[in-house]
C-alpha cells in the first residue's frame, strides 16, 4: 500500500481517537464520536468537490491542502498537463494531415459501415463535385452512380475499379476502397483518363500493326517456300532459307498472339455461354503432343467429365498454351501430367511437369507479356513470351484463377480453378 494512504489512515485514526477521548472526558462518547465523523465527512466532501472541479477543468484547489489530497490534486494537474500537451500534438498532427491531404491530387473519402461520407479532402470536390456543407452523411454511390461500385462497396478488395467520370467529359476514375478501423472504409479516387487513353492508343497500335504486318509476312513466307522447293537452289543457300522460314513462322506466331491479346483487351472476344466438352478437348490436345517425337511424355488423368460454360476457342487456347509451355521446358525423359478434377471451389485443371522449374522471385512475373525466365532458351524453343499472358487474360474472362508453384530443377505446377457457376453437369464414359 502506498505511503500516502497509510498516512491518511493514521490521520483518520488520530482524528477519531481525539473525539473518543473528548467523549470519555466529558461523558458523551457517542455525541463526540458522531461530531468527529460529521466534521471528517464535511472535510472529505469539500475536497471531493474541489477534485470534481479540477477534473472538469476548473482550477480551484483548497488552501493549505496537504497529505493524500495534496498528492491527488498534484497527480490530477500532472494528467491535465499531459492531456493538454497530447491535444496540442494531435491538433498539430491533424493540421499537417489536413494540409498534406489537401495537396493531394487524389480524392480521399472516409466512409462508415453504411458507405456514408464522413470526411473528404479538397480533391474530392474537384473530381466528384462533393460539397462539405451538404454532402457529409450522404452515401457515396449517390454521387458515383455505377452498378460495379455498389458491388465493390459491399465487398471491399485491394483491386482498383475503373468507372466513367461523373462530370460527363468522357473521363475515367479509378476507385479503391480500403477497409480500416472499426467498420470504416477509405475510398481513394484517381483521375486515370490519360492512362486509359494511352492504354487504348497502345492497344490500337498493337492491333493495327499486327494486322498490317501479316500481309507482308505472308508474301515473304510464300517466296521463301518457293525458293525452298526450287531444285536449282544452291546448297549453300538452303540453310539460310530454312532459317528464314523458321523466323517467319515465329513472327507469324507472335502476330497471332498479339492479335489475340488485342481482342481480349478490347473486349471483342465476348465469352459466350456455350457448353464446351472439356474432356474431348483435352484428349485432342494430349493426342497432338503424343504424336510428336523428341518431347516429354504427356499423360491425361480425368477425374470428372463435367462441361464448362464459356468460349471453346478461348478454353482451347488456355489448355493448349499450358501444356505446350510444359512441353517446351521439360526434357525428353521427363513427364507431364494433366488433370481435370472437381474441387470444393469448382473444377480444376492442372499441368504438372518435371522440367527446369521457375525461380521463386520470377513466379509473380511469369504471366507478364514478353517476360521470359530464360530469354535465350525461349527464343531457341520458339516461344513468343505471350502464351501465359493470353492464358491469364482468358482465365479472367472466364472468372477463373491461375495458381503457379515451382522449384528449380524439380518442375512446375500450373493450376486453373473455374468457379462452380461455369460447371455444366454431364455424364459419359471416361
Amino acid at each position: 500500500m502506498p505511503g500516502r494512504w497509510i498516512s491518511q489512515i493514521v490521520f483518520v485514526c488520530i482524528w477519531l481517537g481525539i473525539f473518543v477521548l473528548l467523549g470519555l472526558w466529558f461523558d458523551g462518547l457517542g455525541w463526540w464520536l458522531f461530531s468527529g465523523l460529521v466534521l471528517y465527512f464535511i472535510h472529505t466532501l469539500r475536497n471531493l468537490y474541489s477534485l470534481d472541479q479540477a477534473l472538469r477543468g476548473g482550477k480551484y484547489i483548497p488552501p493549505q491542502m496537504e497529505g493524500l489530497w495534496a498528492e491527488l490534486f498534484a497527480e490530477v494537474e500532472k494528467l491535465k498537463t499531459k492531456s493538454r500537451n497530447r491535444k496540442k500534438r494531435y491538433n498539430r498532427l491533424f493540421r499537417e494531415v489536413k494540409e498534406s491531404t489537401g495537396a493531394l491530387h487524389d480524392a480521399g473519402i472516409i466512409l462508415n459501415s453504411a458507405s456514408e461520407i464522413q470526411w473528404f479532402n479538397p480533391a474530392a470536390t474537384r473530381l466528384i463535385g462533393l460539397d462539405p456543407k451538404t454532402d457529409i452523411g450522404q452515401r457515396i454511390d449517390n454521387f458515383l452512380r455505377h452498378p460495379d461500385l455498389v458491388k465493390h462497396l459491399s465487398n471491399p478488395q485491394e483491386e482498383f475499379l475503373t468507372i466513367p467520370s461523373v462530370r460527363g467529359d468522357k473521363g475515367q476514375l479509378s476507385i479503391q476502397v480500403i477497409p480500416y478501423g472499426k467498420s470504416q472504409n477509405l475510398a481513394i479516387v484517381r483521375d486515370v483518363t490519360k492512362e486509359v487513353q494511352l492504354e487504348r492508343t497502345r492497344r490500337d497500335f498493337v492491333a493495327n500493326a499486327s494486322h498490317e504486318l501479316r500481309s507482308p509476312l505472308t508474301v515473304i513466307g510464300g517466296y521463301l517456300d518457293a525458293l525452298a522447293d526450287d531444285e536449282g537452289l544452291p546448297d549453300n543457300w538452303r540453310n539460310p532459307i530454312n532459317e528464314m522460314e523458321r523466323q517467319v513462322e515465329r513472327m507469324t506466331q507472335i502476330l497471332h498472339d498479339l492479335i489475340e491479346l488485342a481482342k481480349l483487351d478490347s473486349g471483342e472476344s465476348q465469352i459466350p455461354s456455350e457448353s464446351v466438352n472439356i474432356v474431348n478437348m483435352m484428349r485432342l490436345i494430349v493426342h497432338e503432343f503424343s504424336d510428336k517425337k523428341g518431347i516429354a511424355r504427356v499423360q491425361l488423368k480425368l477425374n470428372t467429365d463435367v462441361f464448362l460454360s464459356g468460349s471453346e476457342p478461348s478454353l482451347y487456347s488456355i489448355f493448349y498454351n499450358l501444356i505446350h509451355n510444359a512441353v517446351r521446358f521439360t526434357p525428353e525423359e521427363g513427364e507431364i501430367l494433366c488433370t481435370w478434377s472437381l474441387i470444393d471451389e469448382g473444377v480444376e485443371f492442372s499441368v504438372k511437369d518435371s522440367g527446369i522449374g521457375i525461380p521463386e522471385d520470377m513466379i509473380s512475373r511469369i504471366t507478364e507479356r514478353f517476360f521470359r525466365v530464360d530469354p535465350g532458351r525461349s527464343r531457341e524453343l520458339g516461344g513468343t513470351g505471350l502464351g501465359l499472358a493470353i492464358v491469364k487474360h482468358s482465365l479472367e474472362t472466364h472468372e477463373a484463377k491461375l495458381y503457379i508453384e515451382s522449384e528449380i530443377g524439380k518442375g512446375s505446377l500450373f493450376t486453373c480453378v473455374f468457379p462452380k457457376e461455369r460447371i455444366i453437369a454431364h455424364t459419359e464414359e471416361l
